[in-house]
């Protein structure tokens, strides 16, 4: 048998084993686009747990910041879908910060995310989804136009989402309304949004282009042999952020 024939099988077979469709804003652990909310959903009993690699073009501008440099970092994250409306999740960010005279991430920021779907998408109207990141802190106080403290991812969205199928394959387009309170993060506030295609032969892949309301941001994800989730991406066509995590069905 030929490499190229053996490649074409095993291609093929990745297919079969693929059957799945998921959507995640991975790096928070819940269900949506890139950077970007969507009113796309996990299936009721879905979990995830898993882990994300954040280059500094995700973060908030002068929080993660260590010698007068902003770095890179990871989070990890568990989350749930109790109810086909509701999603929760809980994530935590590692610090870097210098130790007995070393660098290293020795410090994490932890917060909770909710998403509720109080409309599910139909044949001519979209899905609808609110939802909040960091809704609850240990401790902030506002000084001036900015927070101190914690609530470093913390924001309040409301999202619309809409698919078309056809010979073709699947869009999905996705148009929110987000609201950071950080200083350093209001560069995303306002109407935000993105498209996702999935070809017809690979409808649990998704090809995602969004605009966060300061940037363009593409990507790919996919699912595969029905619980192994990755997302990669180029946060403003340049920076790469990647993210792995383990999903099951718990009902």
């Amino acid at each position: 048998m030929s490499i190229r024939i053996l490649r074409h099988i095993l291609v093929m077979a990745a297919f079969v084993m693929l059957p799945l469709l998921a959507s995640a804003q991975q790096y928070t652990g819940m269900s949506g686009l890139i950077h970007v909310p969507s009113a796309d959903m996990d299936s009721a009993g879905d979990a995830r747990i898993g882990a994300h690699y954040l280059d500094h073009a995700m973060l908030p501008d002068g929080s993660f910041m260590l010698d007068g440099e902003e770095y890179n970092t990871f989070d990890f994250y568990i989350s749930l879908t109790p109810f086909w409306w509701v999603e929760i999740g809980y994530t935590m960010t590692l610090f870097k910060q210098i130790d007995n005279g070393h660098k290293g991430y020795n410090r994490k920021d932890r917060y909770f995310s909710v998403k509720f779907n109080p409309l599910r998408e139909g044949y001519w109207w979209p899905a609808v989804a609110i939802g909040s990141n960091d809704f609850i802190s240990s401790s902030f106080k506002v000084s001036n136009d900015d927070l101190e403290g914690n609530a470093y991812f913390r924001n309040y969205y409301v999202a619309a989402t809409k698919h078309f199928k056809g010979a073709w394959g699947r869009v999905g387009v996705t148009a929110s309304y987000r609201h950071f309170i950080r200083k350093g993060a209001k560069k995303w506030n306002g109407v935000v949004g993105g498209v996702t295609y999935s070809p017809p032969f690979a409808q649990n892949l998704r090809c995602i282009v969004e605009w966060t309301g300061n940037e363009a941001n593409v990507g790919i994800d996919c699912l595969l042999w029905r619980h192994i989730f990755m997302q990669g991406s180029l946060m403003r066509g340049k920076y790469p952020s990647a993210g792995l995590c383990y999903k099951v069905n718990l009902f």
